[in-house]
């Protein structure tokens, strides 16, 4: 593991080089790593794709411990604070914020610069690497350039097609159109998908990933160039993943694994710790995340773990009981901040349709708490009950029903909570809000979704009811008609299957829908007459807009801002 981190803090400083003509410049240093000593063989290559596996999981996280702008401001999750950050205040989306300028960094220093690094010469016939190997190094590096240009299309539109190694400094980049990037993408996925390898070890990309992206970038196209062609290729390349052909992917229909052997379902399964991959029997995820320890590519700081508690989970160790004891950071359930505070949309609207869907169980949503401090002999493991006050607001209770002189915080200590996120707390530090749990990125189960919003969108609502069905019907849902199908059903479908995984946010700006689902779904305040992300949001916040800096710095070219920003 040491060579691997001491490898991607080298690889981390690479960047752009300059190129010089004094041929001193020229030499090989043959004491450290460098491209022209690393990317020699099979091993060199390796590691190099190991930093690409690193730098994406990095996407979790480089927003800070607190923000998770992937989610957040959508009509899914709110800045769970009473103040305007967090995009519960969209007029703060500028050219300036922090996040534009951290996830466009990430993208092109990160990912592209190292995909392209790994793309430079791994076609070169004097290396000595073995046909497959070449083949699955190249196929993974063709993976995450078409994964990070798929990210900036969803987020800022339009930006730069880098398609090789820059080596030397270059000030007139021009940006390319949304569909351009996309058929960029596109052209990157269907390289890779002929690549890759079916079978890899846990948190690899094998090719049904491939695939199943290129389902996704295929029905952009056919929305962008309003061409059902592309609806049919949506189709096939989900086709190949649902029907096997590309590796051994499925939806998980039995419970399986350890955690098979207590209270659950086979929902809570997949989610359960120690079985998101697919060596402990979970067919489902096709990509995860790696954040377990010892793992090639997986965590090595703190703030590289899994920080899904920390986002998704309430401060209920705020919480105290009738006799004012605090709740206590437990097990499992870590530390929350209430930071990705979820909307009534996904706490309640979303289960109306049908309440015994599994995916709403106490197994898979947490919705009753206890009070577990100890000290506390007289309510020590007893549930926290609620009553609401004259005021309006959310009071504990005692035993008898008598309310306390407690106000629960509903927006950042007390909700409803997607248990997906609960896992081993890191160093099995509770107060840390952090966890070795791996995180599902790609699974099957949003692959026929894919697949039924291709049909949809081609016109055929039966079969878009159909693949709607095999994932409702494993959630022991109610199946619906064709004549339920809508494109608002198939969002709503994706926040009961996928919410935590899903990043909300892009999936709303590749459907157009960011602008209207925020406005009907987060515009409560959660002060009297303070901001909301549904009554701040405008219009041209379709897309992100593009950070000044690189605007400014762009001498050479013009570089077009994104409509409505300044």
């Amino acid at each position: 593991m040491k060579r691997y981190i001491t490898f991607l803090l080298t690889l981390c400083a690479l960047g752009l080089t300059t190129a010089c003509e004094e041929s001193y410049l020229d030499e090989v240093p043959l004491d450290r790593f460098s491209p022209e000593n690393l990317l020699v063989n099979e091993a060199g290559y390796d590691a190099a794709v190991v930093s690409l596996y690193e730098g994406a999981r990095q996407e979790h996280s480089i927003a800070s411990n607190n923000f998770e702008y992937m989610t957040v401001g959508t009509d899914q999750s709110q800045w769970g604070r009473n103040d305007s950050r967090g995009n519960k205040d969209y007029s703060l989306l500028n050219s300036n914020l922090e996040a534009t300028i951290i996830y466009w960094d990430w993208a092109f220093k990160q990912m592209i610069v190292r995909a392209n690094l790994i793309l430079d010469n791994i076609d070169d016939p004097s290396l000595k690497i073995a046909d497959a190997a070449r083949a699955n190094i190249k196929g993974q590096a063709l993976f995450f350039r078409a994964y990070t240009y798929n990210f900036l299309a969803n987020v800022y539109g339009g930006v730069p097609i880098v398609k090789e190694r820059i080596v030397e400094p270059k000030f007139d980049f021009v940006r390319s159109s949304r569909v351009e990037v996309l058929e960029f993408v596109a052209q990157d996925l269907e390289a890779a998908s002929a690549l890759l390898a079916m079978e890899v070890p846990d948190g690899r990309i094998p090719r049904a990933a491939a695939f199943h992206l290129l389902s996704e970038v295929y029905i952009s196209l056919g929305m962008e160039k309003k061409d059902n062609s592309y609806y049919d290729k949506s189709i096939a390349a989900a086709t190949k993943v649902i029907s096997k052909e590309a590796g051994d992917y499925q939806l998980m229909t039995q419970r399986f694994g350890k955690a098979s052997g207590r209270p659950g379902d086979v929902f809570s399964d997949i989610f359960a710790d120690g079985q998101i991959n697919k060596s402990s029997g979970n067919k489902e995820v096709m990509w995860a995340w790696q954040f377990e320890n010892f793992t090639p590519g997986g965590y090595s700081t703190a703030t590289l773990a899994n920080i899904s508690i920390r986002y998704w989970g309430p401060e209920y160790d705020k919480i105290q009981s009738p006799n004012g004891s605090a709740n206590l950071p437990s097990d499992s359930l870590g530390r929350g901040i209430g930071v990705n505070s979820p909307t009534n949309y996904i706490k309640y609207d979303i289960w109306k349709f049908d309440p015994s869907d599994i995916r709403n169980s106490a197994y898979n949503i947490r919705r009753t708490y206890y009070y577990n401090n100890a000290a506390d002999k007289e309510y020590f493991g007893k549930p926290i009950l609620t009553k609401r006050g004259a005021d309006g607001q959310l009071y504990t209770t005692k035993s008898d029903g008598t309310p306390t002189k407690f106000v629960l915080d509903t927006l950042r200590q007390y909700y409803p909570y997607i248990r997906k996120i609960e896992g081993t707390p890191m160093g099995n530090n509770n107060l840390s809000g952090n966890s070795v749990k791996d995180f599902s990125r790609m699974r099957v189960a949003e692959t026929y979704l894919l697949r039924a919003e291709a049909h949809f969108r081609k016109g055929n609502k039966t079969l878009a009811a159909a693949d709607l069905n095999v994932v409702r019907a494993r959630a022991k849902a109610k199946l619906i008609a064709a004549a339920d199908v809508t494109e608002d059903f198939i969002l709503d479908e994706r926040s009961r299957e996928l919410v935590v995984e899903e990043p909300r946010l892009r999936t709303l700006i590749r459907m157009g829908r960011l602008v209207d689902r925020v406005r009907k779904y987060n515009s409560v305040p959660s002060v009297p007459n303070g901001p909301s992300s549904g009554s701040t949001i405008q219009d041209f916040n379709r897309y992100w807009p593009i950070p000044q800096k690189v605007i400014d710095a762009n001498t050479g070219a013009g570089f077009e801002q994104n409509p409505g920003y300044r």
